[in-house]
């Protein structure tokens, strides 16, 4: 979190917690890789980013972008 407003200076940044997840909403939904993905997707979608993205994650969140990256690749 620290590093967002230097990174910000130059490119556009969005960072967010998966529901349930530090005190995010609780998820009305199960929390598997797909809801976790589509979730993102919409998230990205509905504060106006456009792909391509550069996604950084940490430790569990590797695997829902590299599974965000596969379902991406298949649509």
């Amino acid at each position: 979190m620290r590093i967002l407003p230097a990174i910000s200076e130059s490119s556009s940044v969005f960072s967010y917690n998966r529901f349930g997840v530090a005190g995010s909403d609780k998820p009305m939904v199960s929390q598997d890789g797909l809801n976790i993905v589509n979730t993102l997707r919409e998230a990205l979608t509905s504060e106006g980013f456009d792909p391509p993205f550069l996604l950084v994650r940490h430790s569990l969140g590797g695997l829902y972008a590299n599974l965000y990256a596969r379902v991406t690749r298949m649509k």
